[in-house]
């Protein structure tokens, strides 16, 4: 039994009981069982249930047995998730706990949507029954994923190349229709846009009625949390995946109209294409002709997301229509019932999109690669599907892509990347999405002495990003707080004045070795504040400055990772030549002596502050390719502050230098810098930073040490030139 499963399952149930209570969980009645949806779990196993519940109730996951995890399985997914065919205007009524979809009020709400939803065909695939999902958004346009409408198309952003006849729509494919009835189709003139960064494209359809729609909802996914919403679409049988399963949720039945209730969840990433997108999340069940169908906040009637795809037991992805009602080319073509700012967070993606459509010519149009959520299975070259079963939440399943698939097109900009030793997802770096969560840099961390945050001039300030104002720590406008470090960023050189760490030796529990890495933007500070991966390309490493091996300490593994974790911010992440930033003896060689020799080795506490010293003469790294430019910073500076075995405060600064970087592809200009520890009032002067009352303790600044080195500005002014870990003075 899969140990990561059944955490996922007991997560999964513990969500969905009332009060997050596994007692409260509402289970299948003998009735229910004999009825169906529940016969491969038979009357005489339903003890099972209760059995698996008092087991992870106890803390006793490692007993559950085979049945008992099939009986846990089924309460989550038919009776707690379950789904109801549409007919006609309405839909099956529900029972417990989902009778509040039973009564009249919300029953015509949501009947009188049901017609704008329709199943997008491919009637001239001999392999395919369908596409998936669409739904009316506007005048003549239907709403569908992006990996829906590259089934029968080929580009992307506002230019694709589509044949007339290669798709269709039909609204009438439900329970109660025959099947073979293909006199409901309306043709599907063009595909209006295929966007370049979230999983969603427009079809143009024919004799779409003009006076009716969806509406749109401009709620954030923040406001729509826990909203009981139902996502309407066409599951679809995958035989590749658990038939059972499906079979005892869906009932046999598939390529109909369902629609399946289920709650709004937290916002989460997700690689999509070669994008890393902040997706809303779910919890109904769906399966893979879902693709593209509607969420519908109960309450309002108005369609909140764009269902895309997810993995079982974890999260079902789906595209915030909030999102979209910030972007400039999409908010005017759509029935949004309100306005919204628009955000430039997607214009590099739709910038390269239009370099490639400007430069086109007779050859073929690139296209990306196709969406692969979970796991990617090869299939025949002369055979082309995607496929995505997901049953809340979901499994996820991409089947193959055809040989003669067209090259890849230009990388647009993305938010989190997945590279390290399979490029696996399930074991990369996963975040915390709550931000509040966050207790940030701890001043009193160490036991005899406060270590406030650096202070910012007033000039500095200016150039300083704002936290939005729900998401500031202690009213502190400028302090984007993490677990147990925090960031001020510089807006204007979209790297961080400094990084500010506590380090606990003595609470580091083993959390294992990550196999891949994901870096994150963050959503308190604009986008335009924070570098991107855009940045890093052509031996540019994504340098730490705050290292995860410092904040991955706690109480246990969980929250050791959570803190670990929390350090893949490119807010906390600055260019470094590959050689400095894993160099033995440069920035590692400095970190991993800090670490080994006085935190770990000597059990104590450490806080360690790290930022780049900006100079208006740093070069400038040009990636042509992405029309994208930013200043790298040549050299960085490092503050630790320790307590000593005699029980006295120690503050030592360094200064460290990447001459390497000059020799990579994007850099024009040759420059030369040194590796130093120096004085904390000397730093202090060169950053521009005000450090506090902790350069009363700069041992270095006291003493006359041999080996100084005078630095430009004058005898006042001196380091030591540190070769390895003898050389620093502490």
């Amino acid at each position: 039994m899969e140990k990561a499963k059944l955490a996922r399952l007991k997560n999964m149930l513990t969500q969905i009981a009332p009060g997050n209570a596994l007692e409260a969980l509402p289970r299948p009645s003998a009735e229910a069982i004999e009825r169906g949806g529940f016969e491969s779990l038979g009357p005489g196993n339903a003890a099972a249930v209760e059995s698996g519940l008092q087991k992870l109730a106890e803390d006793r996951s490692h007993e559950i047995t085979p049945s008992e995890m099939f009986g846990l399985e089924a309460i989550v997914l038919p009776r707690n998730r379950p789904v109801a065919f549409v007919r006609g205007e309405s839909y099956d009524d529900l029972e417990e706990p989902w009778v509040n979809l039973n009564g009249d009020v919300v029953k015509r709400r949501i009947a009188s949507l049901l017609p704008l939803i329709a199943r997008v065909e491919v009637p001239t695939s001999p392999i395919l029954p369908y596409a998936g999902t669409g739904f009316v958004v506007g005048n003549g346009l239907i709403a569908t994923n992006r990996h829906v409408a590259q089934l029968f198309s080929q580009g992307l952003g506002l230019t694709i190349r589509y044949r007339a006849g290669d798709a269709a729509i039909d609204f009438k494919r439900q329970i109660d229709a025959p099947d073979d009835d293909h006199a409901a189709y309306l043709s599907v003139r063009a595909v209006e846009m295929i966007h370049p960064y979230w999983d969603m494209a427009l079809l143009r359809v024919d004799d779409l009625a003009t006076d009716r729609m969806l509406r749109l909802s401009v709620k954030s996914p923040e406001q729509l949390l826990d909203h009981n919403v139902v996502v309407i679409g066409y599951p679809a049988r995958d035989d590749r995946s658990d038939l059972a399963l499906q079979d005892r949720v869906f009932n046999r039945t598939y390529n109909v109209k369902r629609l399946q209730p289920g709650f709004i969840r937290a916002r989460a990433r997700i690689q999509s294409f070669e994008n890393n997108v902040s997706a809303i999340t779910h919890d109904a069940s769906t399966l893979g002709g879902n693709s593209g169908s509607a969420v519908i906040d109960i309450d309002s009637g108005a369609v909140v997301a764009l269902h895309f795809g997810g993995e079982y037991l974890k999260a079902n992805y789906a595209v915030p229509m909030y999102e979209l009602a910030r972007d400039s080319r999409v908010a005017p073509l759509l029935n949004f019932e309100g306005t919204l700012p628009a955000t430039n967070d997607w214009v590099p993606a739709w910038r390269s999109v239009e370099r490639i459509e400007g430069s086109a010519t007779a050859a073929a149009p690139t296209e990306p690669s196709p969406p692969t959520i979970a796991v990617q299975l090869p299939v025949s070259s002369t055979k082309a599907d995607v496929t995505a079963w997901t049953i809340p939440l979901q499994v996820s399943i991409a089947i193959g892509h055809p040989s003669t698939a067209f090259p890849h097109s230009a990388g647009t900009a993305v938010d989190q990347t997945v590279d390290g030793e399979n490029g696996d997802a399930e074991e990369a770096i996963v975040i915390d999405p709550d931000y509040s969560n966050r207790p940030g840099f701890d001043p009193s961390f160490l036991e005899s002495i406060d270590v406030p945050l650096p202070r910012l001039s007033k000039a500095m300030e200016q150039d300083t990003a704002r936290v939005r104002s729900d998401a500031q720590k202690n009213d502190d406008p400028f302090e984007l707080a993490y677990y147990h470090y925090s960031v001020y960023m510089n807006k204007r050189r979209r790297t961080a004045w400094f990084s500010a760490a506590n380090v606990d030796g003595d609470h580091r529990p083993n959390i294992g070795k990550r196999r891949g890495d994901r870096w994150y933007t963050d959503p308190r500070i604009q986008r335009s504040e924070q570098i991107g991966q855009e940045a890093f390309e052509r031996g540019i490493d994504r340098g730490h400055l705050t290292r995860r091996e410092d904040t991955a300490w706690g109480s246990d593994v969980a929250s050791a990772t959570l803190a670990n974790n929390d350090t893949f911010h490119f807010t906390n992440c600055s260019l470094q030549a590959s050689p400095f930033n894993q160099g033995k003896d440069r920035w590692q060689g400095l970190e991993q002596f800090l670490l080994e020799q006085h935190a770990k080795k000597e059990r104590r506490r450490l806080v360690v502050i790290t930022g780049p010293l900006f100079a208006t003469n740093d070069p400038v790294y040009k990636n042509d390719r992405m029309n994208y430019s930013v200043r790298c910073p040549l050299q960085f500076w490092k503050i630790c502050v320790l307590i000593k075995q005699d029980g006295t405060p120690s503050a030592t600064a360094f200064v460290l230098g990447q001459e390497d970087i000059q020799n990579l592809p994007g850099f024009e200009e040759a420059f030369d810098v040194a590796a130093a520890q120096i004085r904390l009032a000397d730093l202090e002067e060169r950053t521009g930073l005000d450090f506090g009352n902790i350069k009363k303790f700069d041992h270095f600044a006291a003493g006359g040490t041999p080996g100084t080195l005078e630095l430009p500005g004058g005898a006042a002014r001196r380091a030591k030139v540190v070769r390895n870990g003898s050389d620093i003075v502490v």
